[in-house]
């Protein structure tokens, strides 16, 4: 296995000639269409290749019903295909189409807002998180209703009438236009003084190309707070690109981490020279903690669970909320050289230092508490104010079980859409 130091993404953005120009045959392959490449893109990177179904591609026009024939469902929910531009748009700019707002269920079945994009309209207008989605265009909403039914095409202009009830109970209306979103992917950063700690807290939502920039912002900021007690809020983070998980890692390990491996990938074995291991760098304004809270729940996936599983060999790494999703594999994305389109397969495996990894029921969390959607970010909401009770005591103020929290429906993350978790 070759050891370098390096950043690679989660997902990998390769032109599909080039990956076969560099395989070990050096073999040059031009499909013609469409479903040749993804058969082929298949047949030679997929992670469960030994389990793929016998196919005909040939009985197949739509590379998206091939891929559903051919994909090992036991384990795998998280092949896609997408269009160039929205890959581009997403990992790269950090754009999508939308209104900028996350959502989600609370417990008597409310559709209350969780988080807004900075540049989202609804943000602009004063929608909060904690607000109730009541109506859209007239129509009820409750925590059951999938919003995009009513929301028509994914299309700039699109427009929409919402009717909200405030966190104080008073109903408003307006409507809104999609627009192209600009995400900021830290929602949120405080620093909190408790007693001799101070504490770096912030909301991150997606690891994608611009975040690079948004923690070494917020980790500036931290580093010259001078804190101790560092908390990421990876709730509603489904995941991204492995050098923006690698890049936060620097910020967060002490000295004697430098160096020690990070994360192993391991491909099929056909493609098992392809086997890496990555380690870590520190940054030079590194907290060099040995100890981190994350707070998570069934939204933190693949990239969000690669952060936490990669520290615990070498640190003490506290979850609070609840258990994470369950991707401990990864992808490729290969461009095709016959149409706008990019597949993205399941690819590699990654496991840590101790060699973890296939936690696909999830990373279990160390305390369960309920996500409170009605109070803003920091002090005063449950999830946080058992964080600080921990900094404080070393111990939670009550350990409850799964069961005893309310666990919002839990929703596969499947493609773009699900990833970025806003609308």
């Amino acid at each position: 296995m070759k050891n370098r130091i390096f950043n690679l993404f989660l997902i990998l953005a390769l032109g599909f000639g080039s990956v076969l120009i560099n395989s070990c045959e050096k073999e040059k392959f031009y499909p013609q269409d469409t479903v040749d490449e993804l058969y082929s893109i298949m047949d030679d990177w997929y992670y469960w290749k030994d389990s793929i179904p016998d196919v005909n591609p040939q009985n197949y026009s739509d590379p998206n019903d091939l891929l559903d024939a051919m994909r090992f469902t036991n384990k795998d929910k998280w092949s896609y295909i997408t269009t160039q531009e929205a890959h581009f748009q997403y990992y790269e700019e950090g754009t999508y189409i939308g209104y900028g707002f996350a959502y989600s269920p609370d417990s008597e079945n409310n559709l209350r807002i969780t988080y807004l994009f900075e540049n989202s309209d609804l943000n602009t207008f004063g929608v909060e998180r904690g607000w109730i989605i009541k109506k859209i265009n007239g129509n009820s909403i409750d925590g059951s209703s999938n919003i995009n039914d009513f929301l028509g095409a994914n299309a700039i202009g699109v427009s929409n009438e919402f009717e909200f009830e405030t966190t104080t109970g008073v109903d408003t209306t307006q409507t809104f236009e999609k627009k192209l979103i600009t995400m900021n992917t830290v929602g949120y950063e405080n620093v909190i003084e408790v007693g001799a700690k101070k504490i770096g807290y912030f909301l991150f939502s997606s690891f994608i190309g611009p975040s690079v920039d948004e923690l070494t912002d917020v980790f500036n900021y931290f580093y010259g707070e001078g804190v101790n007690e560092l908390v990421v809020d990876l709730r509603y983070n489904g995941g991204g690109q492995l050098d923006v998980v690698s890049h936060l890692a620097s910020y967060i390990i002490p000295d004697d981490v430098n160096g020690e491996l990070f994360v192993k990938f391991e491909h099929n074995s056909d493609k098992s020279d392809q086997d890496e291991s990555v380690d870590f760098v520190q940054n030079a304004n590194s907290l060099r903690l040995n100890k981190v809270y994350f707070i998570t729940s069934k939204g933190s996936a693949s990239a969000s669970e690669v952060i936490i599983n990669s520290l615990e060999p070498y640190i003490d790494v506290i979850l609070v909320g609840d258990d994470t999703y369950g991707k401990p594999v990864g992808m490729y994305s290969f461009v095709s050289n016959v149409s706008n389109l990019v597949y993205v397969p399941i690819s590699f495996s990654l496991v840590n230092n101790d060699g973890y990894g296939g936690y696909y029921d999830g990373l279990e969390a160390d305390s369960y508490v309920s996500d409170d959607i009605s109070s803003n970010f920091g002090v005063g909401e449950d999830v946080f104010d058992e964080v600080i009770y921990h900094i404080e005591n070393g111990s939670f103020s009550s350990l409850k079980s799964s069961s005893e929290i309310y666990r919002k429906p839990f929703k596969e993350i499947r493609n773009l859409r699900d990833e970025i978790g806003a609308i």
